[in-house]
Formats: C-alpha cells, sequence, structure tokens
C-alpha cells in the first residue's frame, strides 16, 4: 500500500502529506516520485500554472477522501510556492 492509499486521521501527518504532492506532480508531470524531494523547485520540474492547478486539484480531493475536510489551495498560493517543500508545507498546516 503506497502512502497516498488508505484511511488516514483528521490531521495528516507532514510524510504524508509530502507524499501526496510528490505523487500528485509525478502524476501530473510524468515524473519518476523517486526524483522529487522536498527541495526540488517547481522550475526544475517545469511545473506551469495549469500543471499546479491539476496537481492541487489532486491534493485537495486525497486530503478530502482522507480527513473528511475540504482544502482549497487558492491559485494565489499556488503561485507563491518555489519548492515542493513550500507546497507541502501549505497543506501539512492546514490539515494540522
Amino acid at each position: 500500500m503506497s502512502t497516498t492509499q488508505g484511511s488516514l486521521s483528521a490531521a495528516v501527518g507532514r510524510q504524508e502529506v509530502l507524499a501526496l504532492v510528490r505523487d500528485a506532480l509525478a502524476t501530473v508531470l510524468e515524473r519518476d516520485p523517486a526524483s522529487i524531494t522536498p527541495e526540488t523547485t517547481l522550475a526544475e520540474l517545469d511545473a506551469d500554472s495549469l500543471a499546479l492547478v491539476e496537481v492541487a486539484e489532486i491534493v485537495e480531493e486525497q486530503v478530502a477522501a482522507r480527513t473528511g475536510r475540504r482544502l482549497h489551495i487558492p491559485d494565489t498560493d499556488l503561485e507563491s510556492f518555489r519548492t515542493v517543500g513550500e507546497a507541502a508545507e501549505f497543506v501539512t498546516v492546514w490539515t494540522g
């Protein structure tokens, strides 16, 4: 079972969130998830605004499925993320 499957409590841990973000980026950008670290920049991944919206939708759906709480990542926040870790931290704070 991957870290993005199964049941999580209302609070999603930092590593689970990082895995969600990493896996969503890997899916949308067709990359090897193992090549994506918290320090990887979105520019390095060539993640344009459309790709980031797709990633956000996947993460929002995954978080809602695990927590029962609806998450919305505003476009202005999406534009401000420089690294995978920053994006994951945003979701971690929200779910915590």
